[in-house]
């Protein structure tokens, strides 16, 4: 009984929350935006990564570390749709066409500005960092450019 209640009340919040939130519909970005956007996401994500290392890490194994690198990745993956649509506003109010370097920028302020530290501290004070396993191995083989997100 309980649990029918708690799947009927996730469908209802379900079904209230998508008539507020508009689906992100899939638009790709040409290669060389892409590829700009991601590299410098990445990268700041990385640096807080480290930066977070030297304060906190210290009771983390190489693999653990490994997978907080992976975390930064599925991160950026995930939320690439919010990211493409937050970078078209950017570059829809410069008033001229868009550069690599106009791209570049926005990647390094999404890389910037999103806090990162709280998903790591959620990690690892709970105990949820994942096993290690060959998909992760798989995506952090790739180049930053090579990482699917569509």
């Amino acid at each position: 009984m309980k649990l029918l209640v708690l799947c009927t009340l996730a469908m209802m919040v379900t079904m209230a929350m998508s008539r507020s939130w508009g689906f992100i519909p899939r638009r790709s970005l040409a290669r060389p935006y892409e590829v700009a956007m991601k590299t410098q996401i990445i990268a700041g994500f990385d640096r807080k990564l480290v930066s977070w290392l030297a304060r906190h890490g210290s009771g983390l194994n190489a693999i653990q570390r490994k997978t907080l690198y992976f975390v930064n990745r599925r991160h950026m993956q995930t939320y690439w749709p919010s990211y493409t649509r937050y970078a078209r506003r950017q570059t829809a109010r410069l008033g001229r066409p868009a550069t690599v370097n106009d791209y570049r920028r926005i990647g390094a302020e999404i890389g910037r500005r999103i806090p990162m530290e709280l998903s790591y501290e959620v990690l690892v004070r709970r105990n949820m960092i994942p096993a290690w396993r060959q998909y992760m191995a798989d995506l952090m083989a790739k180049r930053v450019e090579d990482i699917p997100v569509g």
